[in-house]
């Protein structure tokens, strides 16, 4: 098995997700090899969790640095112990599919290309059976590996959870009987037994006949393997051992006991795998992946993290699966025949473990620390670039408490160009760690889409037109993006994780908009530029849409790699076809028919308005972003449908019912007004310490369009009712919303509403300036509390 080239092979639905873990790491081979090969296959959200010290030495040892690191795909790594972080595991997951791959290879260029390896690939589809609970066992153990606590690594497990709901499902007896009469079991290393100890169990008492063990490396009295022999009585134990280049102890007293062969690696690769196997009369029991032949890794009393696979086959099967019969038929190879055993370098886990510098994360505007346990955060934070130069250092005194870590304001040039951190204290100076920047991971975890959600997004990526039959292709990436699962899972940060009754104080996630804007720290209120809670989702290329038609972005420019628009793809919709019907579908999807632009009238915009208004004042549950970006949409149509071709005079500008500003003025209401506002539902993830972006775009839109009102509604008999109650409305949103006037007036507020002044201001032929519209809305952010609200 070539083990990259497997990898890349793409599902019918493609995965969205990937997850390895390994003990050595070679950064260049991961960023050149291993994620290449993952991305084929479709997925974005891309987590490495590999050994911490051999990680730090991988940053440190002068070998390059990667580029990727922190910002398209994340690096965890499970607190260090006793022992190692040996597992070799590979996880692919999909909405409805998952592929894992549990092998002895290293993510370095030698485990996934140079080295004799073994790797089991376990697949599922959209069916249940033994496949699938191995994948769900498999993924309980990863999941395991990472605290609940707010971090990338916990972000991607979240991510990908979201969009695999099948993981929740039984995993079963350990041990899974297949359909072919064979067995299959995951075995990762535990504190109850050991692999070994699970291994002897699993052959029950078939007496052995050999046992034949291919290991690189061995504990220096054999203990592993002469605790394995007392347990199966095996007749005979064959070692295959390269005898010029190996680690075999042949001063051990056991080494006697055993029958040595000659390994004849091909092409004098090394021969890294590790494998166990047991043959009895009936069966042959195999057991292999990153275990080695020490006790450490086998015992119960092994200090080592490890993962392992069993496979019971019927006899014979094994030994032609895997060659076995060259080391079985083979010539004993005396002791007195091995080169002297290599001394190899030992590697400096006790000095790399003494020199960690803790973990660095870059969000919403500040650079957070986390020192090691027990270090007081004294000495200078060195800031590294891409290519380990010094940028800036930091006192350490200079970091602020924040919560659990330390954190220190970062101007957004400088976390630009930060890649890697390290410590100095005199003459200590630290491994080198990587920066993780939590905001630009978000935004690389994208799916990749097909049938009805791909013709979705096209209507956002290609062009500029906004129409109102857009609506349509908005819902359907909502429903794909924030659709409760079977288990009440919902997917995106800031939507509630179950329906719950507002201000519940159970909730460890979760809190109301209101809460939101009183926990915020005084030092946290005042850029309005924090998180983009859309990040990750379908949905947020209606705001990248949204930002282009108001002149705050431009279009990605690599938004279709990687698969992200798959318009020939129609699972989505020929699920359900019947299979005479799936050819046609699928012509009509690489020929599909163009959309037919009809004429619209300003009665179709009231209704649609309208139906917007009563579904959200109605709706008593609790809402997320989806409804944040929905008003922000519903707002932007209205003023480019102000004035276009579709109709004469645009929507007209008065206080009639079907003209744009009694429209928008309907729309806000619903979301702002009455007893129960939607506002005072809506839900916010407790690690958002400024306000999301995609948020403040959609605030300060809907106030820049009730000043777009009064600048140009004419100020006549018929309209003198209605534009003192919008002066009323934007009191209320201004209180409800929680912004100080340095929110409003601050950069972020002042780059949406410049970018809103150069196109629809535009569009409108609105010429009232950017800084007076904003001047008005801190005037009335002063007293908006001593105005009465709006019903």
């Amino acid at each position: 098995m070539k083990l990259p080239e497997r990898l890349g092979r793409r599902p019918r639905k493609p995965f969205h997700s990937a997850i390895t873990t390994t003990f050595a790491v070679e950064f260049a081979a991961v960023e050149e090899i291993l994620l290449p090969q993952l991305r084929a296959s479709g997925a974005n959200n891309l987590l490495l969790v590999a050994d911490d010290r051999m990680a730090a030495m991988a940053l440190t040892d002068g070998s390059r640095l990667p580029v990727a690191l922190g910002r398209d795909y994340a690096l965890h790594s499970p607190p260090a112990s006793d022992g190692i972080f040996h597992p070799k595991i590979i996880l692919q997951l999909g909405r409805e599919t998952g592929r894992a791959f549990v092998s002895s290879a290293n993510a370095t260029g030698a485990g996934l290309g140079g080295n004799v390896e073994i790797a089991i690939e376990i697949e599922s589809g959209n069916e249940d059976g033994p496949e699938r609970e191995i994948l769900r066992a498999i993924w309980q153990y990863l999941n395991s590996l990472v605290s609940e606590e707010a971090s990338p690594a916990r972000d991607a497990l979240r991510w990908a959870r979201e969009r695999a709901p099948w993981l929740e499902g039984p995993v079963g007896a350990p041990l899974k009987e297949l359909d072919d009469g064979s067995a299959i079991g995951f075995l990762p290393s535990s504190t109850d037994r050991g692999i070994s100890n699970q291994f002897v169990e699993w052959i029950g008492n078939e007496k052995v006949r050999k046992l034949l063990v291919v290991s690189p490396y061995w504990d220096s009295n054999l203990s592993a393997l002469s605790e394995l022999a007392a347990e199966l009585s095996p007749k005979e134990i064959i070692l295959p051992i390269d005898s010029e280049h190996h680690e075999f102890p042949a001063e051990a007293a056991f080494a006697k006991k055993v029958r040595l062969v000659d390994l004849n690696s091909p092409n004098s690769r090394f021969t890294h795998a590790k494998v166990f196997v047991a043959l009895t009369k009936h069966h042959d029991h195999i057991l292999f992946g990153s275990a080695n032949c020490t006790t450490a890794a086998l015992s119960s009393a092994g200090s080592n993290a490890e993962a392992c696979v069993y496979r019971r086959l019927p006899a014979g099967t094994a030994v032609k699966a895997l060659g076995l019969d060259r080391w079985i038929d083979a010539d004993r190879l005396e002791l007195s025949q091995l080169a002297d055993r290599e001394d190899l370098p030992e590697i400096p886990l006790a000095i790399l473990e003494a020199r960690r510098p803790g973990s660095f994360e870059t969000d919403q505007g500040s650079l957070f620390w986390q020192p090691p346990i027990g270090d007081a955060g004294d000495g200078i934070i060195q800031l590294l670039d891409r290519a380990g130069a010094l940028l800036d250092d930091i006192p350490a005194a200079s970091f602020a408490s924040a919560g659990s870590r330390l954190a220190v304001p970062i101007t957004s040039e400088l976390q630009q160009k930060l890649f890697f951190a390290r410590i100095v204290r005199g003459e200590f100076v630290s491994t080198t760690a990587h920066v993780s920047h939590r905001q630009a991971l978000r935004e690389s975890r994208r799916e990749a889409a097909s049938g009805r959600v791909a013709r979705a997004l096209s209507q956002f990526t290609d062009g500029t037109d906004f129409e109102l039959w857009m609506h349509e292709a908005f819902e359907t990436l909502v429903r794909a993006d924030f659709s409760q699962s079977k288990e009440g899972a919902a997917i995106a940060s800031a939507r509630p994780r179950e329906p719950k009754e507002v201000g519940a104080a159970a909730d460890p996630t979760n809190l109301s908009y209101e809460e939101f804007t009183e926990a915020r720290p005084g030092s946290a209120r005042g850029s309005g530029n924090g998180a983009n809670s859309l990040a990750g989702t379908y949905t947020d290329s209606i705001r990248d849409f949204l930002n282009l038609l108001t002149g705050r972005s431009e279009p990605s420019a690599d938004r279709d790699d990687d698969g992200w628009l798959d318009m020939g793809e129609e699972t989505d919709d020929i699920d359900d076809v019947p299979d005479a019907d799936v050819e046609s579908a699928a012509l009509a999807s690489v020929n599909p028919e163009p959309v037919e632009r009809r004429k619209i009238d300003a009665k179709e915009f009231e209704y649609y308005i309208w139906a917007y208004a009563e579904e959200i004042e109605d709706d008593g549950d609790a809402i997320g972003s989806a409804e944040v970006l929905r008003l922000r949409y519903w707002i932007l149509l209205l003023l480019f449908k102000a004035r276009c071709n579709d109709l004469p005079k645009g929507l007209d500008c008065s206080s009639a019912p079907q003209s744009w500003p009694r429209l928008v003025v309907r729309a806000l209401v619903a979301f702002f007004g009455g007893k129960s506002p939607a506002i005072s539902r809506l839900m916010m993830a407790r690690e958002y310490s400024e306000m999301p972006v995609d948020f403040m775009e959609c605030w300060v839109t809907s106030l820049w369009a009730l000043d777009a009102i009064e600048a140009l509604m004419p100020n006549n008999r018929a309209n003198r009712d209605f534009l003192p109650y919008v002066s009323k409305l934007r009191v209320l949103m201004i209180k409800l919303l929680g912004l100080t006037a340095a929110e409003l007036t601050g950069t972020t507020a002042a780059d949406i509403r410049a970018g809103l002044d150069r196109s629809i201001g535009m569009r409108l032929g609105l010429l009232a300036s950017a800084d007076n519209i904003a001047a008005t809305a801190a005037e009335d952010t002063m007293v908006g509390s001593e105005r009465d609200g709006v019903e």
